[in-house]
């Protein structure tokens, strides 16, 4: 059980069990099977619970097709059994669904030449909601020389509908407030990356990448006709796009002591379709992202099992609604007094 102040408490419980069988061959193919069970139950007394059954199968298959194709292929099938006891106020319809999901993929990693490499990748996911969708992708790396690498890549996802999108159903009093949309779409992401990484020597490595990402159909609130309070659904009414660019670098001055920085920086902009009907929320509803953030690491092994090791981390302002800029510094020092015993003393 969890008790947060503030909260009511939770009772959460559950167990799993996973079976996996690894297998090489003489010529270096391998295979991977892999099953799994896990139950959990999550609930609060008077406010519902929730009751899950997942049962998993998937595998692998990695073999080398000539001298520059290297295959991987495999597939799986994931199959939800929920059971959703809401409340009067809030809950889902219908209460419980046995969702399957299905895939399968293929990956060819080519190489063009000893410096130009083509990975390829194509999958197809039978959503229960969604259908059969397909979902390529494509990178290619270009070795300059011993020390710099550049990449470009471009991928397609979605966002499959889930039954918070089309099941729930929440009321104020007797009257619906909000629906689920049974019409609900997946949202779909076109990404493009372009990135390098550089090693200056041996203690001094650095990287960047760039990205653009496309986004269509995302979610949004909606009003719709009626004699309900409220005649809230979802809707597919936002789209836009986000870039920006994310960069670490590596510095080991001496064999104990390592320092890692990170800068990430990202700009927005989405809007409403002209379908849209519930445009005063803005499009604050799809999340509130700082612009810049940034990590400072240093780690150090003094030897005879005691570390030390400090992380500093920046984040800016949230634009909407605005919560203010704030940095933190996390550290901690830890002696690994015998193979086990460790003490740590943190803050």
């Amino acid at each position: 059980a969890e008790n947060q102040v503030g909260a009511p408490d939770q009772d959460i419980t559950g167990q799993n069990l996973v079976a996996r069988w690894n297998h090489t061959w003489s010529d270096g193919s391998s295979l991977q099977v892999q099953s799994f069970y896990d139950h959990t139950t999550r609930g609060t007394p008077g406010s519902g619970r929730f009751d899950l059954d997942m049962y998993d199968l998937d595998f692998q298959h990695t073999f080398d097709l000539g001298s520059w194709n290297k295959i991987v292929w495999g597939g799986g099938i994931r199959i939800n059994d929920y059971d959703i006891h809401g409340t009067a106020s809030l809950y889902f319809a219908p209460s419980s669904r046995t969702l399957n999901l299905a895939n399968g993929f293929l990956q060819d990693s080519i190489s063009l030449s000893p410096d130009l490499t083509a990975i390829l990748g194509f999958k197809l996911e039978d959503d229960p909601y969604s259908g059969v969708t397909p979902l390529p992708s494509a990178r290619l790396s270009w070795k300059l020389n011993d020390d710099m690498l550049l990449w470009g890549a471009v991928s397609r996802a979605i966002r499959s509908p889930t039954p918070f999108d089309e099941d729930i159903v929440e009321r104020l009093g007797t009257a619906v407030a909000l629906n689920g949309d049974r019409d609900f779409q997946s949202a779909t992401l076109t990404a493009y990356e372009l990135g390098m990484r550089q090693e200056i020597d041996s203690q001094i490595s650095f990287s960047i990448s760039a990205y653009y990402n496309d986004y269509d159909k995302l979610r949004s609130i909606e009003v719709t006709s009626g004699p309900a309070t409220l005649n809230l659904t979802w809707g597919n009414n936002l789209h836009g796009y986000n870039y920006g660019f994310e960069a670490w670098a590596d510095y080991q001055p001496y064999d104990w002591w390592h320092l890692s920085a990170s800068l990430n920086e990202l700009c927005e902009h989405f809007n409403f379709t002209p379908d849209a009907t519930l445009m005063a929320l803005g499009v604050s509803q799809l999340g509130d992202d700082p612009h810049t953030s940034a990590t400072f690491r240093s780690s150090m092994n003094f030897g005879r099992g005691v570390e030390w090791e400090a992380d500093f981390r920046y984040v800016g302002t949230l634009p909407d609604p605005h919560v203010a800029s704030y940095i933190e510094l996390n550290s901690s020092v830890g002696w690994q007094k015998t193979d086990r015993v460790r003490i740590s003393l943190s803050g």
